[in-house]
């Protein structure tokens, strides 16, 4: 009961905190694009390639409120063993919101952010993953480099696909776990002259002393111009990397568990361009 209520009073304060007028956009960003990718799993050397797409929005309201907002969608070439019954479309969708409470020098910032990710159906036997945060933000923007450290609380909703496990002699009892969680972590930009960035994070969940899950991500862009007539296009290469936690699901009498691998890495060549508007 106790990690509910700091729970619901995070996420109340993070929107009662903001202004409440009217959504009229004052500068909307519209992308869209288009690449190829592969999604690993280290453990057991697999690799499943495919195509993808996605598109997204980053709004400030004349208000000053913040959103932001994802969608990806993955198309697999699956010849994979890990699962014998995958269904090769899987997706991620991504949205939130922020804002600032104090203006530190130095162009520091408190502030805070709430959001929500999920991903769908992946080769590497996550079914169903839904988290949503509400955090607490320090960050520094200067012209050059753009970094933050958040900590937060919120729900951490997981289920292990019963295809893989029902292999490993396991089930469909005991594939989902649902908690009130910790979360903390960090990210750092930095633009590298010549029309090149890259940026950095890492963020882990937490139940109490167990950990559930630990992110990594890194993304590398170069402008496309020169290639597109479209002004802000890019290339995007990124990584990111997931490592689950599988105690708290079943384990045999013989101590293995649901899934004989705890991590997936995905890696994307992208096309990114603007929205026609």
């Amino acid at each position: 009961m106790g990690s509910t209520w700091r729970l619901t009073c995070l996420l109340a304060a993070a929107f009662l905190t903001s202004p409440t007028e009217a959504c009229a956009a004052d500068a909307v960003d519209w992308r869209y694009s288009m690449g190829l990718h592969d999604l690993a799993v280290p453990d057991v050397g697999s690799d499943t390639f495919g195509i993808n797409a996605s598109a997204s929005v980053d709004m400030r309201t004349a208000a000053g409120r913040h959103y932001f907002g994802s969608a990806d969608l993955f198309v697999d070439r699956d010849r994979d063993h890990l699962d014998p019954d995958h269904i090769p479309v899987w997706w991620m969708l991504h949205a939130g919101t922020d804002g600032t409470w104090l203006a530190l020098g130095g162009n520091g910032h408190l502030g805070w952010t709430a959001d929500a990710d999920t991903r769908m159906n992946t080769t590497s036997s996550i079914e169903r993953q839904i988290k949503l945060l509400s955090a607490v933000v320090l960050g520094y923007g200067g012209d050059a480099v753009q970094a933050s450290l958040l900590a937060g609380v919120g729900w951490f909703f997981q289920e292990i696909d019963d295809d893989a496990p029902k292999e490993r002699g396991f089930t469909r009892e005991g594939l989902r776990h649902t908690t009130v969680a910790e979360s903390w972590g960090g990210k750092v930009a930095a633009r590298l002259g010549g029309g090149w960035s890259l940026s950095g994070s890492a963020r882990q969940w937490r139940d109490g002393d167990e950990w559930l899950e630990t992110e990594y991500g890194a993304q590398l862009h170069l402008a496309a111009d020169r290639w597109f007539k479209a002004s802000g296009s890019e290339f995007v290469l990124s990584v990111e990397v997931h490592e689950y936690n599988l105690d708290p699901y079943p384990h045999s009498a013989q101590g293995s568990a649901v899934l004989g691998w705890n991590d997936d890495l995905l890696i994307r060549l992208s096309c990114s361009l603007p929205w026609a508007r």
